[in-house]
């Protein structure tokens, strides 16, 4: 039981995050996924065109 308590009592890095540090990480995140998600666009594109020859 101790356990468990002590995780509930601990605090994440995000609690002790500043508003716009938040804020900043959340953009960084977002603009990290859509570079992914461009990256996976080109390579399916290259990997359908190769696959066409």
């Amino acid at each position: 039981m101790g356990v468990l308590s002590s995780r509930n009592e601990r605090k994440r890095a995000w609690d002790e995050m500043s508003e716009i540090d938040r804020v900043v990480l959340l953009e960084s995140v977002r603009q990290r996924r859509k570079i992914e998600k461009q990256n996976l666009a080109i390579h399916n594109e290259i990997y359908r065109l190769r696959s066409m020859r």
